[in-house]
């Protein structure tokens, strides 16, 4: 059973980035699960799209956003590789509840996990052929994990620096017992990215994470926990990964 530790006392007004557009999005509303909170999302979903790939960002009471740079250039990738929206990708990015405009308050894991199945039956609505991905960085891994599992139109996930040290991706005492019924396992394609000098989760500690759910494992070499090195460089590696099918004549 992993350890889990403490996150570290956030601060009392996170930084956020500044809204970004990306070609072939639309700014939309997505009603929340079962009466949840309503979100802010920025959405392209073409009807006849093949793959759709839903986007978490990390952690929100440090900052994380839709616009936090990783999930902006992932976003970015899936645009250039459709042709700004006009080929066979869909994706979704958007705010956790309480952040930015999306209604609620943090929910410290519970309620984000119906934030992610929302979003899921979303793009479903939306693009209803579509096979869907579950991608996170950091706390977006962890929540969008556990969401991927209670849905079977999602059939991959990426995990991108998974912090086994704070939140439990398989068990966790003191975060698993309070998501009750939000637990589940999820039998799709895994797979984790990481970097080397990632300051909370360590080469070692990724290995376990990935032996323990049966993922590939990709090792950055000298990226840190966000990725500083070469958002770009990351963003382009996990094409293939997320969306198998922009790479099939």
């Amino acid at each position: 059973m992993a350890r889990v530790e403490r996150l570290p006392p956030p601060p009392a007004v996170p930084v956020r980035a500044p809204p970004v557009a990306v070609a072939g999005e639309a700014q939309a509303r997505i009603a929340g699960l079962a009466g949840g909170p309503s979100l802010d999302a920025r959405v392209c979903a073409p009807s006849g799209a093949v793959r759709a790939v839903v986007i978490c960002h990390p952690h929100p009471l440090y900052g994380g956003s839709m616009h936090s740079p990783v999930p902006l250039s992932i976003a970015r990738c899936l645009s250039d590789r459709s042709g700004g929206g006009s080929g066979r990708l869909a994706w979704a990015r958007f705010d956790f509840r309480g952040v930015g405009a999306s209604e609620g308050a943090h929910d410290h894991g519970r309620g984000e996990v119906h934030d992610v199945m929302a979003l899921i039956e979303e793009v479903a609505r939306r693009a209803p052929g579509a096979k869907v991905t579950v991608c996170g960085h950091s706390f977006g891994s962890w929540v969008g994990f556990r969401a991927a599992g209670h849905d079977a139109r999602v059939d991959r996930v990426l995990l991108l620096a998974p912090s086994q040290r704070f939140f439990g991706y398989v068990d966790a005492p003191g975060l698993e017992a309070p998501l009750g019924a939000l637990r589940s396992t999820f039998a799709g394609a895994k797979t984790i990215f990481v970097g080397d000098q990632d300051e909370f989760c360590d080469v070692d500690e990724a290995r376990a994470l990935a032996d323990e759910l049966g993922a590939d494992l990709r090792i950055f070499e000298g990226f840190d926990h966000h990725f500083l090195k070469g958002r770009r460089a990351v963003a382009e590696a996990a094409l293939p990964v997320i969306a198998p099918e922009a790479f099939v004549p």
